[in-house]
């Protein structure tokens, strides 16, 4: 039979193929060649690479993921290593894009993966019940998210927000998209002219710079969050999930280059740690975004991904890494 195989694997014989993450950076890496793997396969479906021999997009599954090792008639113990916080949409599905198993992730999912009170009572529960293996927690967008859409047009035509259709409890989601939505479009007027809202592709523009935004508010938050529970050991990272390249990274590709057969271009940003990086960040996605310009693919920084302490993080690109910061007491 000719197919493209992604398959969930265990082995009886070496239930521990796949032993968890040994630290934050450990844990980024493995969300990072997860979704490597994932978009690799959807690649191959799209261009008819079939599988032979020994499948080649395989995820790796321990015994205590799939409950194989309990005592006693135990249940297994809940041992994920990252928080994902992502939206609801069903295009994105964290567990299967991050090529994680079983008891990997802690996934919370509503639409704009906006951070309202049941999302953050989720979280905390992660943070302080979970702590001895929760490494990381994650924010995850997704190009064309209906959620930011409908954000984008309410701020383009106030009285569509206003309007019968729109009820209360949509509002309550969409009323959390407009800071960033509002700093997408000033980033845009900066960086295109007084004009940039006459100018091509525009709407599409403000929407994807906004998706960008929405989610780093939502990692800036859980940062400050982490940092106030004294969760330094924890990382806050977060990305955009490409629905044309299945890639996650940060910044995203322009729109008008991104496909199916791009490269991989896949990183998670680490969370802004000042308000003012939002307006870096809306700078930067508007000269990706730029319609005057020849459209080019965002290469991710050279080098072994280490940052020097001495740099001032607002210089750096939200691509690279940083240590967290110990505490203050």
């Amino acid at each position: 039979m000719r197919t493209i195989d992604y398959i969930y694997r265990f082995d009886p014989k070496n239930p521990s193929v796949k032993p968890p993450p040994a630290d934050p950076e450990d844990a980024r890496r493995s969300l990072e060649s997860g979704n490597r793997l994932f978009s690799e396969w959807m690649r191959s479906c799209r261009t008819s690479t079939f599988s032979t021999g020994e499948p080649r997009y395989v995820v790796q599954c321990n015994g205590l993921e799939v409950g194989m090792v309990r005592a006693h008639g135990e249940m297994p113990k809940q041992a994920p290593f990252a928080v994902v916080v992502g939206c609801s949409d069903a295009r994105v599905p964290p567990e299967m894009l991050f090529g994680q198993g079983f008891n990997d992730l802690f996934v919370i999912r509503v639409a704009g993966n906006v951070l309202a009170d049941e999302c953050w009572g989720s979280i905390d529960y992660a943070l302080n019940l979970l702590a001895d293996s929760i490494k990381l927690v994650v924010v995850l967008g997704h190009s064309g998210c209906g959620a930011v859409t409908a954000a984008v047009d309410a701020y383009l035509n106030p009285l569509r927000y206003s309007s019968a259709r729109t009820t209360y409890m949509l509002r309550s989601i969409l009323h959390r998209i407009f800071v960033p939505v509002h700093q997408a479009a000033n980033g845009l007027a900066k960086v295109w002219g007084p004009n940039a809202a006459t100018m091509p592709d525009y709407r599409r523009s403000l929407i994807e710079s906004a998706v960008c935004l929405n989610a780093a508010h939502a990692a800036y938050n859980l940062y400050v969050e982490a940092e106030r529970s004294w969760k330094s050991d924890v990382l806050a990272l977060f990305g955009v999930y490409n629905l044309f390249t299945h890639q996650v990274s940060m910044p995203p590709q322009n729109f008008r280059v991104a496909s199916s057969d791009s490269e991989p271009h896949v990183n998670l940003a680490y969370a802004p740690t000042h308000p003012r990086e939002f307006d870096v960040l809306a700078l930067q996605m508007a000269e990706i975004l730029r319609p005057d310009v020849e459209p080019q693919q965002f290469a991710a920084p050279a080098g072994n991904g280490e940052t020097s302490l001495g740099e001032s993080h607002a210089s750096r690109p939200f691509a690279q890494p940083r240590t967290p910061a110990a505490p203050q007491g």
